[in-house]
């Protein structure tokens, strides 16, 4: 398993061309490279844009700004836990535990107070703890420190979501 793709697949598609062995090598080693590149890239694009910001000016700042929800950027990134192991193991809580550690909580709460506030709406603790709580599960991360990092920009995206329909919500409006 490679960044939550199955390997056989990989493999299958690589036996279909023509070449041997040492060239599909080279292509599979290729393959892994590239794909972990656009997943780790991919986990440093998800912020949310700020209102009225375009997705693409949103995406370029959201590269620069993704990695200050890591406490320390330059630590080794974990990668995913065995697929042997089930929802239960203490491994993925252990895991979650040293995720949640690395991670720059309070940079994550505010950017949810700011972007809150940007749409005047009030910001509550529960959206935080809910963020955490959503991203902590094994199966969002599978100890992935960039599935992780994607889960909690997910779901803080999905906050400020919340935040936008919030602020459009006028009371007796749609009555």
């Amino acid at each position: 398993m490679i960044n939550g793709i199955d390997t056989a697949a990989i493999d299958n598609l690589l036996e279909r061309i023509p070449g041997g062995s040492a060239v599909q090598k080279d292509i599979k080693a290729a393959f892994v490279d590239l794909l972990k590149r656009v997943v780790r890239e991919s986990a440093k694009s998800t912020a949310a844009p700020a209102p009225g910001e375009t997705p693409a000016k949103a995406t370029a700042a959201s590269t620069a700004t993704a990695t200050t929800l890591w406490k320390d950027a330059s630590l080794q990134g974990l990668e995913q836990l065995s697929n042997d192991l089930t929802a239960e193991d203490p491994a993925y809580n252990q895991r979650e535990a040293t995720l949640r550690d690395r991670l720059n909580v309070g940079e994550l709460e505010q950017r949810l107070r700011g972007y809150a506030e940007s749409v005047g709406v009030e910001y509550s603790s529960t959206d935080l703890d809910g963020i955490l709580r959503n991203a902590g599960y094994g199966a969002a991360h599978l100890g992935s420190s960039d599935r992780y990092i994607a889960a909690v920009e997910r779901f803080t995206n999905e906050a400020f979501k919340n935040y936008r329909e919030r602020a459009s919500n006028i009371p007796g409006a749609n009555a």
